[in-house]
C-alpha cells in the first residue's frame, strides 16, 4: 500500500512539472532589451525584435528600452550579465575603461572603406577578439556585432582646422579625444545621449559627436550646433548584442540560431538605413536648419592618421594581450589593403 501511494505521489509531481514546463513553453520567452542609444533609434531595435519574434513563430518576445529607461549606458553590460536585465545593445569604445581594447572603435581616419572595415571585423578576426575579451570581463554571451552609421564632428562655432578647436570641450571617447587635445588642444567629455542637447545649448560643451548626421539630426543637435566637420572621421561603428549567459544556456540550438542570424539580418536593415538617411540628414540640416558644412585640410587629415598608426602600433598594442592581438590584426590588414609597407 504505501508503494502504491508514493508512487501516486511520484506520478502527481510527474505531472504537476510537465504542466508547468507546458505552460512555460505555451507562454512564450518575454526578454528585456535596453540600448545605449536614444529613444529615437527604438525602431532599430524593434525591428531585431520582430525578426526574432517572427523566425520564432511566436516564442520569444522582446521589448526595446533606450539608454537610460532602465539602467545607464554605463551599467548595461554588468546588468544584464547579472541577469537583470536579459539582453543589451552597445559599443566596445563605451566601455573602454574596463575592456581597453574597446578603444580601438574609436580610432579616427583608420579605414577607408566600408569593405575594409567589414573585413577586419569579420574576416581578420577582430570580432572575435572583441567578443572573447567581453565575455570574459562581463560573463554574457555576445551574438554578434553589426556595422551601422559613421563617425563625425559638429560645433557650436565655425571649425575649418585644428587650431579652430583649441580650448574647445568636445564630446569624445579616447583615442580621438586625445590626439585633439595633442594637436588642437582640445579637451573632451563623454555625456550620455539625453544630456548632449542641453549642454550644447548652454555651450557647456562646443563639440560633439554621436554617429553622423542622420543621428544627431534625430537627436535635433542641429539646433543647437551649427557646423558639421568632413570628412568623416569614422566610415562605421560596430557595436554588438549580448544576452545573458543562463538564458542564453536555458534556449535551444534552433532559438539560439535564431538570435545569432537575426543580428545578420538586422545588420542589414541598420546599415541600408544609414546609407540612405545619412546624406539626407546633412542636406535637410543644410537647406533646412542653416546648418555650414566645413572641411578640415587634408594635411591635417594626414597628420591625424599619423597620430592613429603610432597609437596602435605603441600605446594601444602595450595595454594586454587582447589589444596587441587586435593592434596585429590592424597592421595586417593595412599591410594587406596596400596603405602600409
Amino acid at each position: 500500500m504505501k508503494s502504491k501511494k508514493l508512487l501516486f505521489k511520484v506520478g502527481l509531481v510527474v505531472v504537476m512539472v510537465l504542466a508547468f514546463s507546458f505552460q512555460a513553453s505555451a507562454a512564450g520567452t518575454k526578454w528585456r532589451l535596453q540600448h545605449s542609444w536614444g529613444a529615437a533609434e527604438n525602431h532599430f531595435f524593434e525591428h531585431f525584435a520582430k525578426i526574432v519574434n517572427e523566425m520564432s513563430g511566436g516564442e520569444i518576445e522582446i521589448s526595446v528600452f533606450a539608454d537610460g529607461e532602465l539602467v545607464s549606458w554605463d551599467m548595461l553590460p554588468n546588468a544584464v550579465g547579472a541577469g537583470t536585465l536579459e539582453m543589451g545593445h552597445t559599443h566596445p569604445d563605451y566601455h573602454q575603461g574596463a575592456v581597453p581594447v574597446g578603444e580601438l572603435e574609436s580610432v579616427p581616419y583608420l579605414w577607408r572603406t566600408m569593405d575594409e572595415e567589414m573585413a577586419v571585423i569579420y574576416m581578420y578576426g577582430l570580432g572575435d577578439v572583441y567578443k572573447e575579451a567581453f565575455e570574459k570581463r562581463y560573463k554574457f554571451k555576445v551574438l554578434g556585432f553589426q556595422a551601422d552609421d559613421c563617425g563625425a564632428l559638429m560645433f557650436t562655432k565655425e571649425v575649418n582646422s585644428l587650431k579652430d578647436m583649441k580650448g574647445m570641450s568636445i564630446n569624445i571617447l579616447d583615442p580621438y579625444a586625445t590626439i585633439l587635445n595633442k594637436l588642437a588642444g582640445a579637451s573632451s567629455t563623454y555625456l550620455g545621449p539625453e544630456e548632449l542637447y542641453t549642454a550644447l545649448s548652454r555651450k557647456v560643451i562646443q563639440g560633439v559627436e554621436y554617429g553622423g548626421a542622420k543621428a544627431m539630426y534625430d537627436m535635433s543637435l542641429h539646433e543647437v550646433a551649427k557646423y558639421f566637420l568632413l570628412p568623416r572621421h569614422q566610415v562605421a561603428y560596430f557595436p554588438f548584442y549580448f544576452i545573458n549567459q543562463r538564458a542564453w544556456d536555458k534556449l535551444p540550438a534552433d532559438q539560439q540560431a535564431i538570435l545569432v542570424n537575426a543580428v545578420k539580418a538586422n545588420t542589414l536593415y541598420m546599415r541600408s538605413f544609414y546609407a540612405q538617411k545619412e546624406p539626407q540628414a546633412l542636406n535637410e540640416m543644410v537647406e533646412k536648419h542653416g546648418v555650414t558644412i566645413t572641411h578640415l585640410p587634408e594635411e591635417e587629415i594626414d597628420a591625424i592618421s599619423l597620430e592613429t598608426l603610432d597609437w596602435l602600433k605603441n600605446d594601444f598594442a602595450s595595454k594586454g594581450p587582447y589589444c596587441k592581438k587586435a593592434a596585429d590584426i590592424c597592421l595586417k590588414a593595412l599591410k594587406d589593403f596596400g596603405r602600409l609597407e
